[in-house]
């Protein structure tokens, strides 16, 4: 029996302390028993006791909804998918056909329509909404709800590639930026030559094959003027390319005169990077208006000397400024910061920090001969042990800061090495993984090649260690081998997990034997997906932080790749020491020494920012980082403190568009505006101190709003084109499952039957 309260438990001490008195001063037995056994039962009554029984339900014909994606984006595939599927189920069991059409994708809408409870919804789609209800909201709305989401993996029948620019559009002139040419692809492998412009000179210009979904190229841009400037990429396709319409995307930017910054610190590498990218005044923090500055940057100061400052450093970023705190021998934990006013604008807590890193996962793949055979339907062994090694790259639970590696096995062993489970990482992973397949032949499983080889890549890691192996445990010798390189990987304290995939009935015992033998976790999984949990990262022994402490080197890492200060970018080198603090809940720790100690740590307070760099300025401990590339750390910091970095005043902001979405168009000014967009007057309502118009262009390209302009590019639908794993986490997450469209309907029928 379990309590819902089990504290309350404790009141029965007193009520028996004070049977036991009253017994002693002669009060009748049975009457003191009865009230005590009473009060004690009415305890137990008030702590909520419950009993944890499992129910078994089974629906013989539930409802099914095949909810098929016929939007544009969705051309890639054999349109008829959905309604075969749907004529093979609605005969077994009562079904339903629903279908969504034209350049707007809203399957999140169709998803809480169907979600009924008990009810089965099969998603025949690519996954990707772009319009409505955000679709994973849905998805787990609908769980709640009592339904179930299924979706089927469609292999695609065109072959398409787009192209789309990411990057800011307010910038500061003079200044290296960084955009990103991101191209995606579905399909046959393809070759396309891309070329980008920037103002009307060439920017870059390449012939590239590609056969990955998702290719990433950096476009490093310095605008020379102030004013707008204009970048625009094409790629040309050789071979079917389905849609011409993502060909093409046009990117405006604006580049700002030099914002102005104090920097309250000494002579240092820190003051030499902002020195090349701002303004800088130097003045003392005594006497210093901040709201002239654009962003404040403070180094080495202890509690007592920023003190009376405190008061209007909180109302300078409330108000919407950005302030950046540097460490050193003076500051956070070294500078009294703990329970001070000075704190409480920071994004962390000047008090050292649990061990929240140094996670070490390698993925061991069977790519044996024997995985080149069906599995089921037309699936092989490879395929489903490469989709579970995908799921495990891509489980929300593992955060950034882990190092995946991988290792495939035949008859010899290949590796991958460590990359930080960064998103733009993940996606590397989840591309090479797809590249494994089975060697040739009848060569034996050599699975101990592969776990000698997972343990020479742990050899040098800290933290916690894990190897997961996926195998279709068709052992037919190395026994003996495979046990003793187990038995030494488990003696140097890695977790070692065995799963074992197949159909039906476990055919293969011996790797339950080995696991049995080694004392390693096994399962036989048969086709369902992982199981393995992820718990918090323990505190990091003893030994290991006196060794990190002897040897004065701190490495670095990414633990938030999805920020805009480190989405696209790596850090490497090591520091020499650092501040120990914790960051606040609600703040984002973005960069972390391996053992997970907080170096950089951000959050927004009020209408502004604040930042903790919790190392020095670079005359001690931290040179590193700011020398090329890791000093793009320091400066996109500092433009994320100042965000928009146009001059105060009557400012226009408009954010480039897509075709068929409505654009918004908002003027910060005093008076009533009279702009005009492609030379037509705008309609505008005021909303505070801001007045709001709505534009929707007919056409591609640049356009104008008072010389500020915005870039429409194509219709949203034509964006992200093939399968969306992301939500096929998602579904996953919530119990269901995304099956192949390579798998019979069959297939599906025993899913949502049984």
């Amino acid at each position: 029996m379990n309590f819902e309260e089990p504290l309350l438990l404790l009141l029965v001490s007193p009520v028996l302390l004070a049977g036991f008195y009253l017994l002693r001063r002669g009060f009748k037995t049975r009457v003191i028993i009865t009230r005590l056994l009473a009060i004690s039962l009415l305890v137990a009554a008030l702590a909520g006791p419950f009993t944890i029984t499992s129910h078994t339900i089974r629906d013989d014909a539930p409802q099914v909804t095949v909810i098929a994606d016929k939007t544009v984006s969705c051309d890639l595939y054999d349109p008829s998918e959905g309604e075969s599927l749907y004529e093979y189920l609605k005969v077994r069991t009562p079904s339903r056909y629903r279908e969504i059409t034209g350049i707007r994708t809203a399957l999140g809408d169709e998803i809480l329509k169907s979600g009924g409870s008990g009810e089965h919804i099969v998603l025949v789609s690519d996954l990707n909404n772009n319009h409505g209800v955000e679709i994973t909201n849905a998805i787990a709305l609908a769980r709640s709800q009592g339904a179930h989401v299924y979706a089927v993996e469609q292999t695609p029948i065109h072959t398409d590639t787009g192209i789309e620019i990411a990057g800011v559009k307010n910038i500061i002139v003079g200044n290296e930026n960084t955009y990103h040419a991101i191209i995606r692809h579905v399909g046959d492998e393809t070759t396309y030559t891309l070329h980008v412009e920037a103002d009307g000179r060439t920017l870059y210009s390449e012939t590239i094959t590609q056969s990955e979904e998702r290719k990433v190229i950096p476009l490093p841009y310095t605008p020379q003027s102030e004013g707008s400037h204009r970048i625009t990429a094409t790629i040309r396709p050789r071979g079917e390319d389905r849609f011409k319409l993502n060909n093409v995307f046009y990117k405006s930017v604006f580049a700002a005169p030099k914002p102005m910054i104090l920097y309250a610190g000494d002579d240092s590498p820190l003051e030499d990077v902002l020195v090349e990218l701002y303004r800088v005044d130097t003045s003392r923090l005594s006497g210093a208006r901040f709201e002239d500055y654009r962003a404040v940057v403070i180094e080495n100061k202890d509690a007592e000397t920023l003190g009376p400052h405190t008061g209007k450093l909180r109302e300078y970023v409330a108000g919407g400024g950005g302030l950046m705190v540097i460490g050193g021998e003076k500051a956070f934990d070294r500078g009294r910061y703990n329970n001070t006013e000075v704190e409480e604008i920071l994004p962390v807590l000047s008090k050292p920090s649990r061990y929240g890193g140094g996670r070490n996962i390698v993925i061991v793949i069977d790519a044996s001969g024997s995985t080149d055979a069906i599995m089921y339907d037309d699936i092989k062994f490879i395929g489903h042990i490469d989709a579970l090694a995908q799921s495990l790259v891509n489980n929300r639970n593992i955060a950034a800061s882990t190092k995946i590696g991988v290792v495939a096995f035949g008859s010899s062993a290949e590796k991958i090495d460590f990359l930080s489970a960064t998103a733009e990482n993940k996606r590397i992973l989840n591309q090479k993984i797809a590249a494994i397949g089975p060697e040739s032949g009848a060569e034996p499983t050599n699975m101990d090649k592969g776990i000698i080889e997972a343990q020479e890549m742990l050899k040098d890691s800290s933290g916690e260690k894990t190897v997961v192996v996926l195998s279709d445990g068709n052992i037919r010798e190395n026994e003996y081998a495979i046990e003793t390189a187990a038995i030494e990987l488990i003696d140097e304290g890695i977790t070692l997990h065995l799963r074992q995939v197949g159909i039906g009935q476990e055919t293969f015992t011996t790797m339950r034997e080995i696991a049995e033998s080694v004392g390693a976790d096994y399962q036989y999984i048969g086709t369902s997906n992982l199981n393995i949990q992820f718990e918090p990262v323990p505190e990091a022994p003893e030994e290991e932080k006196k060794e990190e402490e002897a040897l004065r080197q701190f490495g670095l890492t990414i633990t938030d790749g999805e920020h805009f200060i480190t989405e696209y970018q790596n850090i490497s080198g090591d520091i020499t020491g650092y501040n120990d603090v914790t960051t606040k809940l609600g703040a984002r720790r973005l960069v972390a020494t391996a053992a997970g100690k907080p170096v950089l740590s951000v959050w927004s307070l009020g209408l502004g920012r604040t930042a903790a760099l919790t190392t020095d300025n670079g005359n001690r401990w931290a040179g590193i980082l700011y020398t090329a590339p890791n000093s793009k750390l320091i400066s996109y910091t500092v433009n994320w403190l100042i965000g928009d970095p146009r001059p105060a005043g009557d400012t226009i902001t408009a954010p480039d568009i897509w075709l068929g979405t409505p654009g918004k168009i908002t003027i910060k000014t005093t008076e009533i505006p009279e702009a005009t967009f492609n030379g037509e007057l705008l309609s505008f309502s005021k909303q505070g101190d801001e007045y709001i118009a709505t534009v929707e262009p007919e056409r591609e390209g640049f356009h104008t709003i008072d010389g500020y302009e915005l870039a429409a590019n194509y219709p949203l639908e034509y964006r992200k084109i093939g399968f969306n794993t992301n939500v096929k986490n998602t579904i996953e997450e919530q119990n269901g499952t995304v099956q192949s469209c390579s798998i019979k309907p069959r297939a599906f029928v025993c899913l949502i039957l049984w």
